[in-house]
């Protein structure tokens, strides 16, 4: 006997063990955000209501809801592909009393309350129509029907039986139901993204969980997978299918089997179990699966059982792709159960032309404090600043009319509200992307590479208050023969002035002091023991520069060692008191090889992670992208949408991704951390080959307090699959990345 929470209010039903019969349809494109639809029961009476709930405000309301006195509930209900409608079974009596279950559909915004199926009892069988799921086109509504001979035990497997069904999603009448060919004994099916196969279990046994199937939707081909489950899955990219599996069947007899969600090739392969989905010893079942619209992580509910075999009740959960991350997603009063994700498709890039980088002395081109680059006063809410940044003049002549990129140093300082700051092209939509975000009177920078609109223009954006801008000037990239190549490289420490030192003397920086640094040589020391080499002709280094320890409030300047003491008028991080804060620094190497450090006030200790060199015999070039948003463990982007655990990580897709070449050099990502809850610091490297955490490199790319959002540019290399690993020290944190372009060969 399936439970109440299982099926709704199935009388009989078939028995996965302890595990519930589910379906999650390919996630496809939608108008919405991502959003999410389950049913709740959080009165504990029985019956289900459905819930949506937006993941990007956080806010849910309840679309449809339950009537326990009239007997009326719901179960499984899925959005539609561009997420306007949702499909829903209603179970409600029929003329003889009994729970009958129907499909029906309704608008998101819970209006049009439309009848799909309705099927009737006869004297020896009763009929649900259960499990529904859209076609990717949104025409069709794939479902299960159950039929069970009245008066029967459940030990007899020929008392039920199951078949897959199809009914137009624009049916407005009962009875135009349509069998699957090839469906007898199917349950719980999926189409793929094409909506030319399905995916299902075989339940001719009489069980709910058995053999996963493929076949083409005419019937055709049908063709075993070799792993048996139940509610299989099918990924927005078509490669993986995901499912529950019974992994630990309960000796005991009493329906405690343990379930955990698994995938397996579309073609068929080897069963890969999700560790993370079983989160202790304890029984648990893992069920309902269903993708999200990028692909790269899994929705499910958990729950354990009582001493008699019971479920108790269940919370949704999310697990990364690979199965290592998971976390609680939801966890109300009450039984939240059968999950289903949907959400924008992610788009490709809309990347510039390939190009090479011109560094230049630091030179300031817009303070809003001094009418620099534009008007002298604060810049309002959402007010955008257009800055022109060909033409500007520089040591090494005028930014091109070709420019296709800036590196800015850009600077929000005194808002009046907490902001954040966007920087992106002048002939560009404003994006979802961010680049620096500070809290109210705060001085905050951070590097900027800043895609060039058409008219040779970017435009710099902040969301609350009032706020000074300032922008200096470190160099850009042109799509021609003449400037340098990148080289990117694992990140290493080359600097550090605490003991024990690397790099330089262990001793902090004073008031005025400078710190010229070698950042060329064949053998360069790091602090992990090893070496770097960074060719003589290079002609600028990417530096996560970081200031820990500051005795006063100050601003570090890094530019190149100068044959005379000249200091620019700009500066790369801004300190208080206290803190220690880093800042990515693309700097033009100076006389001998050498780069100049200089504090304006007080005392710091100076460090600094090499990520890679500009140079005339390197072949890396620069791909400008619009600012677009690869990365939001918030809101089910990127990866599973929960918060990232000490120690934890995500291993983010960047190569290979959304229009990304495969064989990208290195990606260029704003990278923010926000709701931290513990000192920590966050690490981005390359994804190491093979499974488990590497020993993570002695980098970080920020340091954050508890309830701090702070935002860095890096540059990394992808490893394995493409991937970027994005690493958590201490406490729990969400983290969001924004891609900012690419570096390719040639």
């Amino acid at each position: 006997m399936a439970t109440a929470r299982r099926l709704g209010a199935l009388a009989v039903a078939v028995s996965v063990g302890g595990a519930s019969l589910a379906l999650a349809a390919p996630a496809s494109a939608s108008a919405s955000t991502n959003e999410l639809v389950y049913a709740v029961d959080a009165s504990g009476d029985g019956a289900y209501s459905v819930a949506l709930r937006d993941l990007e405000t956080r806010s849910t309301t309840t679309l449809l809801p339950a009537d326990a006195t009239q007997g009326i509930g719901y179960d499984r209900p899925e959005l539609s592909p561009d997420g306007s409608r949702v499909v829903v079974s209603r179970f409600q009596p029929d003329s003889t009393g009994t729970l009958t279950g129907g499909l029906v559909v309704v608008n998101h915004d819970g209006s049009g309350l439309r009848t799909l199926t309705a099927p009737a009892p006869t004297d020896t069988v009763h009929v649900d129509d259960v499990l529904p799921a859209w076609s990717p086109d949104g025409s069709t509504i794939l479902f299960s029907r159950v039929v069970t001979t009245k008066g029967a035990t459940t030990a007899d497997p020929s008392s039920l039986t199951t078949s897959l069904m199809t009914v137009s999603a624009a049916a407005t009448a009962a009875g135009t139901e349509t069998a699957v060919p090839g469906g007898n004994g199917g349950l719980s099916a999926d189409y793929d993204p094409t909506g030319s196969k399905i995916v299902f279990a075989d339940a001719s046994a009489g069980q709910g969980t058995g053999p996963l199937m493929v076949m083409a939707t005419d019937g055709s081909g049908r063709t075993p997978l070799g792993v048996s489950g139940t509610l299989p899955a099918w990924s927005p990219d078509g490669s993986t299918i995901a499912y529950a599996t019974v992994t630990d069947p309960d000796p005991t007899g009493l329906g405690r089997d343990v379930l955990m969600i698994a995938t397996v090739p579309a073609a068929g392969g080897t069963e890969k179990r999700l560790p993370a989905t079983r989160p202790s010893t304890a029984r648990t079942a893992a069920e309902y699966p269903a993708w999200s619209a990028d692909g790269e992580s899994l929705i499910y509910d958990l729950s354990g059982f009582d001493a008699s075999g019971v479920p108790t009740d269940a919370d949704l959960y999310a697990v990364d792709r690979d199965g290592v991350r998971a976390g609680k997603l939801l966890a109300t009063a009450g039984d939240e159960v059968q999950a289903y994700l949907q959400g924008p498709k992610p788009a490709p890039v809309t990347a510039g032309a390939a190009s090479r980088y011109t560094s230049v002395t630091p030179t300031r081109i817009l303070d809003t404090r001094e009418g620099v680059g534009t008007g002298r006063a604060k810049v309002p809410a959402n007010t955008p600043l257009v800055l022109t940044v060909r033409g500007t003049p520089t040591d090494k002549g005028p930014v091109p009319a070709n420019a296709s990129a800036v590196v800015l140093n850009v600077t929000v300082t005194g808002p009046t509200r907490a902001t954040d700051v966007r920087v992106y092209p002048s002939d560009a939509g404003i994006p979802r992307a961010s680049n620096l975000n500070a809290a109210a009177g705060q001085t905050v920078p951070n590097l900027v590479t800043a895609t060039v609109g058409a008219d040779g223009r970017v435009t710099l954006l902040s969301s609350a208050g009032s706020v000074d801008l300032v922008a200096d000037l470190a160099g850009w990239y042109a799509p021609d023969a003449t400037g340098s190549g990148f080289t990117a490289l694992a990140p290493a420490r080359i600097l550090d002035t605490r003991s024990p030192a690397v790099g330089a003397p262990a001793r902090r920086v004073g008031t005025g002091g400078t710190l010229d640094v070698q950042v060329t040589g064949s053998a360069l020391p790091t602090a992990d023991g090893g070496t770097v080499s960074v060719p003589s002709d290079a002609t600028a280094v990417v530096l996560n520069v970081t200031g820990a320890g500051a005795t006063s409030a100050t601003d570090v300047r890094v530019y190149p060692a100068p044959a005379s003491p000249t200091t620019p008028r700009v500066s790369n991080l801004n300190l208080r008191a206290g803190e220690t804060a880093p800042n990515l620094v693309t700097v033009a190497v100076g006389s001998g090889g050498k780069i100049r450090f200089r504090n304006a006030a007080g005392s710091v200790d100076l460090i600094a992670d090499i990520a890679g060199y500009y140079s005339a015999s390197s072949t890396g070039t620069y791909v400008p992208v619009v600012p677009v948003r690869f990365l939001d463990t918030r809101s089910a982007i990127g990866a599973a949408p929960t918060p990232v655990t000490a120690n934890g990580y995500s291993d983010l897709k960047v190569a290979g991704a959304r229009g990304v070449p495969a064989n990208a050099l290195a990606a260029v990502l704003n990278l923010t951390a926000t709701g931290t809850t513990a000192v920590t610091d966050v690490r981005a490297f390359p994804e190491p080959t093979g499974a488990g955490s590497a020993t993570p490199p002695r980098v970080s790319n920020l340091n954050l307090q508890p309830g701090a959002t702070r935002a860095n540019l890096a540059i990394v290399k992808p490893g394995a699959d493409g991937r970027v690993r994005v690493l958590n020290r201490a406490g729990q944190l969400d983290l969001v990345g924004d891609l900012a372009g690419y570096f390719v060969t040639g």
